[in-house]
């Protein structure tokens, strides 16, 4: 599995939010790290881009990064809430997690034609 099942969404002209849960299962999680498993900067970043693109019908690359902070873990098991702004003038992308509450990283990508 490459993508967390999502559990919920919900669609604005501009916003989006994802409700996801990480399954043990997901690619992503395997060997990184075998201590305890935790899902990739990397692959938060793709998610967002993924759901932005689906979200918004966006057909642009990824630019860039800006602001980008991961401030807590996102673990096997655990369910998310992704929150996608779409800023078509800038053609940024804002994007959080978070998790129990609490953010776990949040950030800006550029997206270009």
């Amino acid at each position: 599995m490459m993508l967390p099942e999502e559990t919920g969404r919900s669609l604005e002209h501009s916003s989006a939010t994802f409700c996801l849960t990480l399954s043990p299962e997901l690619f992503w999680f395997k060997g990184h790290f075998p201590q305890q498993a935790l899902l990739p900067g990397v692959t938060q970043i793709h998610w967002a881009v993924h759901y932005a693109t689906e979200a918004f019908a966006l057909n642009r690359r990824f630019s860039g990064i800006d602001v980008v902070k991961f401030q807590r873990p996102l673990f096997p098991g655990e369910s998310v809430v992704l929150t996608l702004s779409w800023d078509e003038e800038k053609g940024r992308l804002s994007f959080q997690y978070r998790c129990q509450d609490a953010i776990a990283s949040s950030g800006r990508i550029d997206l270009c034609l």
